[in-house]
């Protein structure tokens, strides 16, 4: 199988992943710089823009983190069940994670 519409589909959902990040500090009316002194520097203000604009993929552990700082839990900050996608065919390909 081709293993381009896979990244495709990885791709969109980590922008899908990235807009739930954006709109959860939002609403709490944080800007990146106040979330890095929150946390006093363990989410830089670059990191979380990047994977808030999906340049950048996020480990379950920051996920986890990100979501208790902001004051949700996890599957809040996870895309709706429609923007789940299928990754069983990029099961063989080596997993790509950046932090």
């Amino acid at each position: 199988m081709d293993a381009q519409p896979a990244a495709e589909d990885l791709q969109a959902y980590l922008l899908d992943l990235g807009r739930q990040l954006r709109a959860a500090r939002r609403r709490l009316g944080l800007s990146l710089k106040v979330v890095e002194a929150m946390t006093g520097g363990e989410f830089k203000a670059s990191a979380l823009g990047a994977y808030e604009r999906a340049q950048r993929t996020i480990s379950v552990p920051r996920l986890h983190r990100l979501a208790r700082v902001y004051g949700t839990t996890v599957d809040q900050l996870l895309p709706s069940d429609e923007a789940v996608i299928d990754l069983r065919d990029s099961a063989t390909e080596p997993a790509r994670v950046l932090t």
